[in-house]
C-alpha cells in the first residue's frame, strides 16, 4: 500500500517537472531569434526607425534590383506623375544579357506614373534609365541625387553607381541602409500604392497603339504569389525583389499588422524561390518574430499633455488649455517596446530647436524622443500651429498680468551671501556668549568656595583662641 502511494506521488512529481520543462522550452523558443539563411538582414519599424532585428546589418553587399526603390523614391520627390517620359537610346545602354525589361521602345512616350509601375512591378531596367534622364537630364546626374538622398536618410555604407542595380563594383549598400531607404519610400503614398499593386495594365502609347499584351506583374511573391501560394503573406504591403549572379537574391518587404508597420531587408540569399528556405521564408520568419515579440505604445496617449504643461504653463494661468494648444505631436507616433515592457521603462527627452524647421507646410519647433537600452525606440516632431482659440490674453486682464511680471522683474533678489554671513556671525556670537557664560559661572563658583573656606577658617581660629583663653 505504501509502495503504491509512493509510486503515485513520484508520477505526479515527474509530470510537474515535465510540464515545467516544456514551459521553459516554449518560453525559450518564443524568445529566440529566428534562424535564417540570408547572410545579412535588418527589420526596422517604419514609424520610429527602431531596429527590431539585425544580422550583419552593416556589412556591405551588392543590392541588385532593390536599388529601384531609391530610383522610384527620388523620382517621386522630383517630378509629378502626369509628366511624360520620352525614352532615348541612353535608356537602353549598359545592359546585361537577359536583364528585366518592360518592352519599351526607343522614342516611346509613357507618362511618369506608368513608367514607375514598370520600374517597381516589372523591374524594368530601361524604365529606370528613362525616368532618370527625364528628371535630371542625364543618368549620372540622377545617380548623384540618389547618393545625396542616401546621405540625407542617414545611410553610411551606401554608394549607388546606376539606377537599376545591375552589378558594378562600386554599387553597394547594407541591409540597414536599405531598410532606411525602404522606410522613407513606404511613407510616400504614391510609392506605397505602386509597390503594393499586384498587376498593372499599361496604356496605349505612340509606339504601341494597342497597349501591352500582358499586364505588368509584381515579382514579389508575398504580395503576388502566382505559382507560389505558400509565400503569400496576409500582412504584406508590397516590396521589391533583386537578383544578380554576384549579389544573389535580395529582398525588401513592407508589412503592417495592427498599428505596427515594418520594413524587412534580406541580402545575399543563395536559394531561389523554388528552393526552401529562401528569401521569402526568411522574411516571413522575421516578420512573425517581430510582430510577436514587440508592441507599439502610442506617444500621444502618454506624453501629449507634457509637451504643453512643461513649457507653456506659467504660475499665473495656462497660456493654452490642453484642448486648444498650438503645440501638437504626430497622432500616430509611437514607440516600439518588447511586449511586457511599459513606456515608463523608456527614457524620455524633450528638445526644442533654436530655429524652427518647415516640413510639408508645418512648422517643427522640437522633438520628443524615447530611448530604451541605449537605442531610440520612438520619436515625434513637435509642431507649432497658429490657433484661433481663446488664449491667455483673452481670458484674463493682461494689464494685471504685466504688472505682476514687472513687479517680479524689479524685485530685488534675496542677498543670500549677506544672509549666510550674518547667520555665521550670529552662530559665532551665540557660541562665544555661551562659552563666556560658562566661564563666568565657573569663576563665580570658585570665588564663592574660596570665600566660604576663608570664613570657615576664621571661625575655627576664633574657637581655638577662645578655648586657650578659658584655660
Amino acid at each position: 500500500m505504501r509502495l503504491g502511494r509512493r509510486k503515485y506521488v513520484n508520477i505526479i512529481i515527474a509530470s510537474i517537472c515535465m510540464f515545467m520543462a516544456a514551459g521553459t522550452v516554449s518560453v525559450t523558443a518564443q524568445a529566440a531569434k529566428p534562424n535564417i539563411i540570408s547572410e545579412t538582414a535588418c527589420v526596422i519599424d517604419v514609424q520610429s526607425g527602431a531596429v527590431l532585428y539585425e544580422k550583419n546589418m552593416n556589412r556591405k553587399e551588392y543590392p541588385a534590383s532593390i536599388t529601384k526603390i531609391m530610383t522610384t523614391l527620388v523620382t517621386l520627390e522630383n517630378c509629378s506623375l502626369d509628366e511624360e517620359v520620352t525614352y532615348t537610346d541612353n535608356a537602353f545602354s549598359n545592359w546585361e544579357s537577359g536583364a528585366s525589361n518592360a518592352g519599351i521602345k526607343v522614342g516611346e512616350r509613357i507618362n511618369m506614373e506608368e513608367s514607375l509601375y514598370a520600374v517597381m512591378l516589372a523591374s524594368a531596367n530601361e524604365a529606370c534609365n528613362g525616368v532618370a534622364e527625364h528628371v535630371s537630364g542625364s543618368i549620372d546626374a540622377f545617380v548623384n541625387k540618389m547618393n545625396q538622398k542616401a546621405k540625407q536618410l542617414g545611410c553610411k555604407n551606401t554608394h549607388f553607381a546606376n539606377t537599376n542595380g545591375l552589378w558594378k563594383k562600386d554599387h553597394y549598400t547594407t541591409a540597414y541602409d536599405m531598410s532606411l531607404i525602404g522606410r522613407a519610400a513606404i511613407r510616400n503614398s504614391d510609392f506605397k500604392t505602386i509597390a503594393g499593386t499586384r498587376t498593372y495594365v499599361m496604356s496605349k502609347t505612340n509606339k504601341n497603339k494597342r497597349g501591352k499584351n500582358e499586364p505588368l506583374a509584381n515579382h514579389h511573391k508575398m504580395i503576388n504569389p502566382a505559382d507560389y501560394p505558400q509565400y503569400e503573406y496576409e500582412y504584406c504591403e508590397g516590396g521589391k525583389t533583386g537578383y544578380t549572379s554576384k549579389s544573389r537574391n535580395t529582398l525588401v518587404t513592407f508589412a503592417k499588422k495592427g498599428d505596427m508597420e515594418l520594413v524587412c531587408t534580406v541580402m545575399k540569399c543563395d536559394n531561389s524561390v523554388w528552393m526552401e528556405p529562401n528569401a521569402y521564408t526568411d522574411t516571413t520568419k522575421l516578420f512573425n518574430y517581430c510582430f510577436e515579440k514587440y508592441h507599439k505604445v502610442k506617444i500621444a496617449d502618454h506624453a501629449a499633455s507634457e509637451v504643453n504643461e512643461q513649457y507653456l504653463f506659467t504660475n499665473f494661468s495656462p497660456f493654452y488649455s490642453k484642448n486648444t494648444s498650438s503645440l501638437h505631436i504626430d497622432e500616430d507616433a509611437g514607440l516600439i517596446l518588447p511586449k511586457g515592457v511599459t513606456i515608463d521603462k523608456a527614457e524620455k527627452k524633450i528638445e526644442y530647436y533654436d530655429n524652427a524647421l518647415e516640413e510639408n507646410g508645418r512648422k517643427i519647433i522640437g522633438k520628443l524622443s524615447y530611448t530604451y537600452k541605449g537605442q531610440e525606440v520612438g520619436s515625434s516632431n513637435i509642431y507649432f500651429e497658429k490657433n484661433d482659440s481663446p488664449t491667455l490674453k483673452d481670458s484674463i486682464d493682461m494689464s494685471k498680468w504685466f504688472d505682476e511680471a514687472v513687479e517680479i522683474a524689479n524685485k530685488q533678489p534675496l542677498p543670500w551671501k549677506k544672509i549666510a554671513i550674518l547667520i555665521v556671525l550670529s552662530v559665532c556670537v551665540i557660541g562665544i556668549s555661551i562659552v563666556c557664560l560658562f566661564k563666568i559661572r565657573e569663576y563665580q563658583k570658585t570665588t564663592e568656595n574660596r570665600r566660604r573656606f576663608k570664613k570657615g577658617r576664621r571661625r575655627r581660629q576664633r574657637r581655638e583662641r577662645d578655648f586657650f583663653t578659658k584655660c
